[in-house]
């Protein structure tokens, strides 16, 4: 499934014709300014409140949800070690170096103001939509299933990314939930998420169901690293509800699948930058890791992906597609929020948790066998190491990767030692001073912030 982004072609204001009816009040003697003029596209509060305009309430969250995702993308990538900095720009390369606790990071500030305004829409199409619902009057109920997941997918990716998050409603400031707080918001995404599945048909419901799978896993990982500051013992997840969801997505719906959250020129980029696509594909301020692709020394764009199959030491199938789908959509890469892939890699994950190495084997065998690889039979890496090298390859470019260097232990060797990516593990990208200068609600001293 992909949820369509919403295309703003005829919402541009008719300047021309304004004038032109502001001069024939003028030359009839009225007093009225020439920019008193009545536009056509203007939409009321009160108009969001009938039941017709139900597919553009929901169009329009799924709209800023893409851009605030693609925003997120665009701070958290180069963080990883999915990608490093080439480019121009120093607050980019704070980031390559582990430094994203700095609140003043241009990117991670831009950004937080796009999330701010998607969490609210996606709050009022749920509202919205589930009132005409309730009062009979929704025609299509999967508008509402598409609000539901609009809003767990936005949660989840300001959960998977930020360190605290304050909810305001407007021009009316709302308190921050603290760093420990965080685990709410994958909550809510699950409410939704529970609340979308008996109306879900189709394609919707394999689709609520690998939702609600990756939320029960990101929540489980979150509990893992937090609070911040030492790698987990014992690093595997192994959440029954997840597994379950898992293996119904999977029975819902078969083949090699994606829910994609697609963006366009209208909703790419932010006051910073261009979104995540064009930031990496086209400016090129950060690209492909070393270890995964060959890079240009001129252009620094990815010539091959190089990145070895541990299992066979050959050039991984995987990484090839996987960072080829979005290196060959340039500005708009396919924002990828649950998969075939992750539903099997949660089944591995759950098996090997439980110390049921066959049953990982077939799991991760099954997921290897997508892309024609060799079967791991127990030789060469643990199943930890190829566990976590199917996550980065499978998941690459996802916004899963942070938690997961994290909690197996995995840093990036651009990181710097001073930094809080290598000194506290979990911490993640904090309440920008733009937020904590203009909200006087947000409160604490968080412990992964300078």
């Amino acid at each position: 499934m992909k949820i369509s982004r919403m295309t703003h072609s005829g919402t541009a204001t008719r300047i021309g014709k304004g004038i032109v009816a502001g001069l024939g009040l003028f030359m009839a003697g009225a007093c009225t300014s020439l920019l008193d003029v009545d536009n056509p596209n203007n939409v009321s509060a009160e108009a969001l409140d009938d039941p017709a305009a139900a597919a553009a309430i929901v169009q329009g969250a799924e709209n800023i949800g893409g851009n605030a995702l693609s925003s997120m993308l665009n701070f958290y990538t180069p963080a990883t070690d999915e990608a490093y900095w080439v480019g121009s720009r120093d607050d980019y390369r704070l980031l390559d170096s582990g430094e994203f606790g700095i609140n003043t990071n241009e990117y991670v500030q831009s950004a937080y103001l796009v999330v701010a305004r998607a969490r609210w829409m996606g709050d009022q199409a749920v509202s919205k939509v589930a009132k005409f619902n309730a009062d009979g009057k929704l025609l299509d109920k999967q508008l509402l299933v598409r609000a539901y997941l609009n809003a767990a997918i936005v949660y989840n990716g300001i959960a998977d990314k930020y360190d605290d998050i304050a909810f305001s409603d407007r021009t009316v400031a709302g308190k921050n939930y603290g760093e420990q707080g965080m685990v709410a918001l994958y909550d809510s995404a699950t409410k939704w998420l529970d609340a979308a599945l008996p109306l879900a048909t189709g394609n919707n419901r394999a689709s609520v169901l690998a939702m609600r799978a990756r939320t029960k896993h990101a929540r489980a990982v979150w509990q893992k690293l937090n609070p911040p500051g030492t790698t987990p013992a014992n690093p595997l997840v192994n959440d029954a509800g997840a597994v379950s969801d898992a293996q119904a997505a999977l029975a819902a719906r078969s083949g090699d699948w994606y829910l994609d959250v697609l963006t366009s020129d209208l909703n790419e980029g932010d006051g910073s930058g261009g979104g995540f696509g064009f930031e990496m594909n086209s400016r090129v301020e950060y690209t492909p890791s070393q270890d995964l692709a060959r890079i240009d020394p001129n252009s620094g764009k990815p010539q091959a992906v190089i990145a070895p199959d541990p299992v066979t030491n050959l050039v991984d199938a995987t990484a090839v597609k996987q960072i080829g789908r979005i290196t060959a959509a340039l500005n708009h890469p396919p924002l990828t929020q649950a998969s075939t892939r992750e539903m099997y890699l949660i089944i591995a994950e759950a098996a090997l948790a439980a110390g049921q190495n066959a049953a990982f084997d077939t799991a991760i065998n099954t997921l290897r066998a997508l892309d024609g690889k060799a079967a791991y039979t127990g030789a060469g890496p643990t199943r930890v190491k190829l566990l976590e090298w199917e996550r980065r390859v499978n998941l690459i470019f996802q916004g899963r990767r942070l938690n997961d260097m994290y909690r197996f232990g995995t840093k990036d060797p651009k990181w710097i030692a001073a930094a809080f990516a290598s000194t506290k593990p979990g911490c993640l990208f904090p309440i920008p001073l733009i937020e904590r200068d203009a909200n006087q609600k947000v409160t604490g001293t968080p412990v992964c912030a300078k």
